[in-house]
């Protein structure tokens, strides 16, 4: 994903977590940004957002293919 992508959903994460919630994600040298934990209602706002989610060796994977936003 592109570092614009990264931050979009950097900021879906934040704008739809309530207090307390704990997200905890990860973003690797390749532009890959893994969810490891979150509530269902953070995912959904992912979703919404356009993006992909897959889930991959327990974590969530989040993907702007098809989405329109792997250009950004």
């Amino acid at each position: 994903m592109s570092e614009r992508s990264i931050r979009e959903v950097v900021g879906l994460i934040c704008e739809s977590r309530r207090r307390g919630d704990v997200v905890t994600l990860s973003i690797g040298h390749d532009g890959r940004l893994s969810i490891l934990t979150a509530p269902s209602y953070v995912l959904d706002a992912v979703t919404d957002g356009g993006y992909y989610l897959s889930a991959e060796l327990g974590a969530v994977v989040v993907s702007a293919e098809g989405s329109g936003h792997e250009a950004a």
